[in-house]
């Protein structure tokens, strides 16, 4: 019985105690039954007790004892008490107490250093893990106290996207390639490019429009001269500028001498022999020596004749002012001297001037050398030689980005002063970047970029320096498409421009990764590593090795993935993310 008392009173000190509802309901039911086996208990005992009385009364010769029920007592009858009023005292003050009496002092023995060893307990609950309140956003620095001027250079603003508007079939299109144009004018101003390259609209011996021969005549097999008209009218009326495709350094003739050779030339630019250089035998030519690398399918143009540059620069005029092109690019221009590209384009001011200086990589027998030094300076050089009036294709990036890309060398993306290793990396303001156009790939596949990498591809050349073109059928693939439009619309938001500032913040085997914004200093050639944090900016990486801007730290900022695909991210700052 004292364990069943003992059980019942630690259990209804414990229930005393609580205050949580929930714990006081926890110990009812453990409560109630201490109690009942209490009761059966003291019960039992009482039965035993009496058990022995009896035989103790019956060993002595006393009757059995039978307890009998107690007879009824009425209660006394309930008495309504008589209110006393209280007898008044009068105050008196207390006794003052005694003076305290002294406790005597003891010295406190020092205290015993005790040595105690924790012990880690052999089972922890889990708790999870409170997720930390992310501090706010610090805020931008303050603007430059001398913003950087605008960049001076040959493409437009320098804020320009390019779309090459054709590929080497376009000729052969079922319907005529200048309607096809014509029909997708407005996805092309949604998409964010601001000029289309469009394909040679002169009167040629060749499909493709490379050998012109009436430059008057704008009936090809692009389509009519009023279709193109059309055309260009619909990308004005956009906001668009058309480029026109400008062959130049050869012309085909369209009669032939007293001896069968081809060097007579009909329409208003009716030329003889003395137009054609003499490099070119087969042809007749008794102009001038050439100013350039021949090109043997067709007479080359003297340009050293005053006439004959008068004359080009009369239809080019026409071509800008009547037909509406609002800019150039110039086709094989190393087979005439820069400097007349300059004057071409000096006297009709283009809104974007661009010129095909395609000279081969440095290459030790099928592998690509990571030093391209000497292949971008001569480019460098071709836009020197034009007075820097026109821009040149980067085909130094294309080399180097798609061996990069192909086999995962992104170490090669990066110089030995850690600036970008092409073209844009020495003068970004003059290089126009691509991955493809339709001499390289298309049907051509003459130096074409890795299929499986082109995402990686156009995720660099779209944010990084350099005027970007993107090609016609990379566009038009429904895998890339999204991606490219994004990245666009990505770059004009950071307010890329062919001047931006470039920090490579990796380039190893596997990953590239770079932050990319507007300079904090006006750079003449090459590029500026510092980025104005006042203004907004991006990181990019590529390849599939590990890297983000936020562990890294970029900035001292925080960034935001805006778009990504296999094997490439772009991040923005997110104090200026909508």
């Amino acid at each position: 019985m004292a364990a069943a008392a003992a059980e019942f009173v630690q259990l209804e000190r414990e229930r005393a105690t609580a205050t949580d509802p929930s714990e006081i309901e926890r110990l009812q039911h453990p409560r109630l039954e201490a109690q009942a086996v209490l009761e059966h208990t003291m019960i039992a005992m009482q039965g035993m007790l009496s058990e022995r009385d009896n035989l103790r009364n019956g060993q002595a010769g006393v009757g059995r004892h039978t307890a009998e029920p107690p007879a009824y007592v009425a209660p006394p009858p309930f008495q309504l008490p008589v209110y006393q009023p209280p007898v008044y005292q009068p105050y008196k003050a207390p006794t003052p107490a005694p003076d305290p009496v002294k406790m005597p002092t003891f010295d406190t023995p020092p205290a015993v250093e005790r040595k105690t060893e924790r012990r880690e307990p052999e089972w922890e609950p889990e708790v999870p893990e409170r997720e930390p309140e992310e501090a706010p956003l610090p805020a931008p620095p303050p603007p430059l106290d001398h913003p950087i001027p605008a960049p001076n250079t040959p493409m437009g603003e320098g804020r320009e996207v390019i779309l090459q508007g054709f590929n080497w079939e376009s000729c052969n299109s079922k319907n005529k390639w200048f309607d096809v144009l014509t029909n997708e004018v407005q996805l092309i101003k949604e998409a964010g490019f601001t000029a289309v390259w469009m394909p040679p609209p002169t009167k040629s011996v060749s499909d493709q429009g490379y050998l012109p021969s009436d430059l008057y005549n704008l009936n090809s097999f692009y389509g009519s001269q009023d279709a193109l008209r059309r055309c260009i009218r619909a990308m004005k009326d956009a906001g668009i500028c058309p480029v026109a495709d400008i062959v130049i350094n050869h012309r085909c003739a369209e009669a032939q001498d007293d001896q069968g050779r081809w060097n007579l030339y009909t329409g208003r630019m009716n030329w003889d022999q003395k137009a054609i250089t003499t490099d070119n035998p087969q042809f007749g030519g008794r102009g001038n020596h050439g100013t350039g690398e021949d090109y043997g399918p067709a007479p080359n143009i003297d340009h050293t004749q005053d006439w004959v540059r008068n004359d080009l620069k009369e239809w080019l005029h026409w071509m800008k002012n009547d037909v509406g092109f609002g800019g150039w690019r110039f086709d094989f221009v190393k087979g005439y001297g820069g400097q007349f590209t300059g004057e071409y384009v000096g006297e009709t001011q283009p809104f974007v001037a661009v010129g095909e200086h395609w000279v081969s990589c440095n290459y030790n027998g099928s592998n690509l050398e990571y030093d391209q030094d000497s292949h971008r300076q001569s480019t460098f050089d071709w836009c020197q030689s034009t007075g820097g009036t026109t821009a040149a294709f980067d085909f130094t990036t294309k080399g180097i980005l798609q061996e990069a890309v192909r086999n995962r060398q992104f170490w090669r993306m990066s110089d030995n002063q850690n600036r970008p290793s092409g073209f844009c990396g020495t003068w970004p303001t003059h290089a126009v970047t691509f991955l493809e156009n339709h001499d390289t790939g298309s049907t051509l596949q003459h130096w074409p970029f890795p299929t499986d990498g082109l995402g990686q591809g156009y995720a660099y050349i779209l944010t990084h320096p350099g005027t970007p073109t993107v090609f016609y059928d990379h566009w038009k693939d429904a895998k890339l498409r999204d991606g490219i439009n994004e990245l666009i619309a990505i770059r004009k938001r950071c307010g890329i421009m062919c001047n931006a500032a470039v920090k490579i913040e990796r380039a190893e085997d596997g990953c590239y990764a770079a932050h990319i914004g507007s300079p904090r200093r006006q750079v003449e050639h090459g590029t500026c590593d510092e980025i104005d944090m006042s203004l907004p900016s991006l990181c990019m990486k590529m390849g599939h090795g590990d890297w983000s801007p936020n562990a890294d730290q970029v900035g001292n900022a925080r960034w935001s993935c805006q778009s990504s695909g296999d094997g490439w991210a772009v991040w923005e700052d997110r104090r200026y993310c909508d």
